[in-house]
């Protein structure tokens, strides 16, 4: 398994998404007894928090970061274990009956390292989420600032890339082509 991953990307990249999921538990867990009985749990469209919880929300974050970090994990390991890289590929028919078995594994490797891609800046968000919820809850900040808005760009940027490359890729096939990237 890890050799089919190494194809793809150097599995001990995982460490870092691995590391962001663990900051995110640490900040939220060493910071719990610090806070007040309220958090912020909502942020309007400027980044102000306009709704309030229980302290104990602080740990959503990170639960929900743990749960993404295994579906997206688990993800990239069913495709990478998949012996049939067109089963995987949701495509019209006429575009799938073009692609080789090389170029479906092309778009293997691309889905696969845009999944990982995907679940680092999102374990980046969650951790950043905990940590600014901090820095609001004890006044040393009034929103979630610019990283926020990055955060959330970086994941529509990375799906609009993903569509568009997947659709490029794949209208681009033709038997016994290499796929233009």
């Amino acid at each position: 398994m890890r050799q089919k991953l190494g194809k793809c990307y150097p599995p001990y990249l995982e460490l870092i998404s691995l590391l962001l999921l663990v900051l995110a538990f640490y900040l939220a867990w060493s910071n719990y007894s610090a806070l007040p009985e309220t958090i912020p749990t909502h942020f309007n469209g400027h980044g102000v928090p306009d709704d309030w919880g229980s302290k104990n929300m602080i740990f959503l974050f990170p639960a929900l970061s743990a749960f993404i970090f295994i579906l997206l994990t688990s993800l990239c390991i069913w495709c990478a274990a998949t012996d049939d890289p067109l089963k995987l590929i949701n495509l019209p028919l006429k575009w799938k009956a073009n692609l080789t078995a090389e170029q479906a594994e092309e778009l293997r490797i691309f889905i696969i390292r845009c999944l990982f891609a995907m679940k680092l800046i999102i374990q980046g968000l969650a951790a950043y989420g905990i940590y600014i919820t901090i820095e609001i809850t004890c006044e040393r900040a009034a929103g979630l600032g610019t990283a926020w808005f990055l955060f959330i760009a970086a994941i529509v940027a990375l799906a609009g890339f993903i569509l568009w490359k997947a659709f490029r890729m794949s209208r681009s096939a033709r038997p016994g082509q290499k796929l233009r990237h």
